[in-house]
């Protein structure tokens, strides 16, 4: 005899999301069938009660990263499609929040980085564009051009780990959870690519002279992982709570 749950899902963002927490349900001892929505972000599960409890459900969602919570049984659809509104609006605000914060931080970092990028560029259409720039920010911030390079590197070095560690920790644990089930989504694909431009710039800051020994340039890509978060993270304007249409969904 099966029973049959619904488990809100929060989190999920694209296709491959929506996939991987499907395809992580049914491998689950006791399920009989799982099909998880991204539309009305939720999944439904029907499972076999004496292999595997609802609450197990709940943690194995809970383990991939993405947040889980089983749905009300009083509830009506409208009220309980609602309530996912809420929870989805919360959370867009929150990520609005980020990204408007990282992307302030990336356009910061960028001025930061000009000093040094003046010191290490090698990219032909970069040496243009600070031969362009470099003169209007040199009058506006000429305190900048007199401060240690060491120490502006370690100043990137800081702001970088504290918006990745804030505003994109979830692409780093979801990526981690998707590589521990053999699989990858959209999270891998920022966590890979962020990730080794960080530690290519940490490496050039903190041991430069093993790039140069070898005849390669310290260059530095800390504002590039900064606007990579903002950029990402910044929910789509066509995401956000759409209670009628989903109530409507969820009548037919």
């Amino acid at each position: 005899m099966t029973e049959t749950v619904k488990i809100g899902v929060s989190g999920m963002t694209c296709a491959a999301c929506q996939a991987f927490v499907q395809k992580t349900l049914q491998k689950q001892p006791g399920v009989v069938e799982a099909t998880v929505s991204l539309m009305t972000n939720d999944a439904t599960v029907a499972f076999d009660p004496a292999a595997v409890s609802a609450g197990s459900l709940v943690k194995t969602i809970a383990d991939t990263g993405y947040g889980a919570e089983l749905a009300s049984p009083a509830a009506s659809a409208i009220a309980e499609q609602e309530e996912q509104d809420r929870t989805q609006k919360k959370e867009l605000t929150e990520l609005r929040w980020k990204a408007g914060v990282s992307l302030a931080a990336g356009v910061i970092a960028m001025v930061i980085s000009m000093p040094l990028m003046r010191e290490y560029m090698s990219d032909p259409f970069m040496e243009w564009w600070m031969a362009a720039t470099t003169p209007g920010v040199a009058r506006a911030l000429p305190w900048l051009y007199q401060v240690d390079p060491e120490v502006l590197a370690y100043l990137l070095l800081a702001l970088t780990i504290g918006i990745m560690s804030w505003a994109g920790r979830h692409f780093y644990t979801r990526a981690w959870s998707a590589l521990r089930h053999g699989t990858a989504d959209m999270n891998t694909l920022v966590a890979v690519g962020t990730g080794s431009a960080f530690l290519f710039s940490a490496a050039a800051t903190l041991r430069p002279e093993l790039f140069l020994s070898h005849g390669v340039r310290p260059d530095l890509y800390y504002e590039a992982v900064i606007i990579i978060i903002a950029l990402v993270g910044r929910p789509s304007p066509h995401d956000g709570p759409a209670t009628e249409d989903r109530a409507n969904h969820t009548r037919r």
